[in-house]
């Protein structure tokens, strides 16, 4: 009997030691508005993640039952929980992108034209860097944002929406943020409350240019908001430490992936970040 104990003690203790050494990563998801800000649902259902290593080969991480999620509850608020310690096989990872769950329709609510079906079109892989090493325990931490600006599509001959998720990711120790006020003179035809939205471009002295554009295109985005119904904010939130331009506009309501459209910027600056949150005031 001893001995059995002794046997059972020394395989748990090595099934222990197996499990401390398996890569595991924790991966959280929040969004960023669309550029419709009539657009008030946009209910997917989320079927787990596909990463991708440096050899071209994928691993899925999947639900046993997909994650109903309406994409705009999750806008700039506390950040959606996907996996906790979920172990990943040996490899060098590139790139994370979202999986669906297509059997189960997926629909945009619009405040004044109503519901739509959403089909779903496949994404890039959002760019991480990490390696899960045989025998080297590997814990990493993700934070994804999907941009529902760069995301959404609508399509006038099919009354439909396509989502095209725009992720990007970090890693959630080294994510910053800006943000601030905002305070600017709108073109004529134009406002803050309709159409003010801040772009993100990686490098200083970006020439800012529209989602689907022939220029520079936005690493991130996000809407202006309205602090009880006065100050106007923006935040720029889980973004990789760098050098960065941010530039405001007040009709960015008009933007839309895959065409060029006359997005007018008011303002633009040079914002550095770093694994804190950064604060720019337009027009301060």
């Amino acid at each position: 009997m001893k001995l059995q104990l002794f046997k059972l003690a020394i395989y748990l203790s090595a099934a222990a030691l197996l499990a401390g050494c398996e890569g595991a990563v924790t991966v959280d998801m929040s969004a960023a508005a669309p550029a419709d800000r009539q657009i008030t649902s946009v209910a997917v259902d989320v079927a787990g993640l596909e990463f991708e290593r440096s050899d071209g080969s994928t691993e899925k991480l999947e639900f046993t039952s997909s994650l109903p999620t309406d994409l705009i509850d999750v806008l700039d608020t506390d950040d959606l929980r996907l996996f906790t310690d979920e172990s990943l096989p040996d490899g060098t990872y590139t790139g994370v992108r979202l999986l669906f769950d297509e059997d189960i329709d997926a629909t945009v609510f619009h405040a004044t034209d109503g519901e739509f079906p959403l089909l779903y079109a496949e994404g890039d892989f959002a760019d991480v860097d990490f390696t899960v090493a045989e025998d080297d325990r590997t814990n990493e931490s993700i934070s994804l944002m999907m941009d529902l600006r760069r995301s959404l599509t609508f399509n006038d001959d099919d009354d439909e929406y396509t989502l095209t998720p725009s992720l990007r990711a970090v890693r959630t120790a080294e994510a910053g943020q800006i943000s601030g006020t905002v305070v600017a003179t709108c073109p004529f035809g134009s406002s803050l409350a309709e159409g003010g939205a801040v772009y993100l471009y990686q490098g200083e002295d970006i020439d800012p240019d529209d989602v689907g554009s022939g220029g520079t295109q936005p690493f991130a985005t996000t809407a202006v908001s309205f602090n009880f119904g006065t100050q106007a904010t923006y935040s720029l939130r889980l973004l990789p430490p760098g050098d960065y331009t941010v530039a405001l506009t007040c009709n960015g309501e008009i933007d839309e992936p895959g065409s060029d459209e006359d997005v007018s910027f008011v303002s633009t600056a040079n914002v550095t970040v770093d694994e804190d949150s950064v604060t720019y005031d337009f027009g301060s």
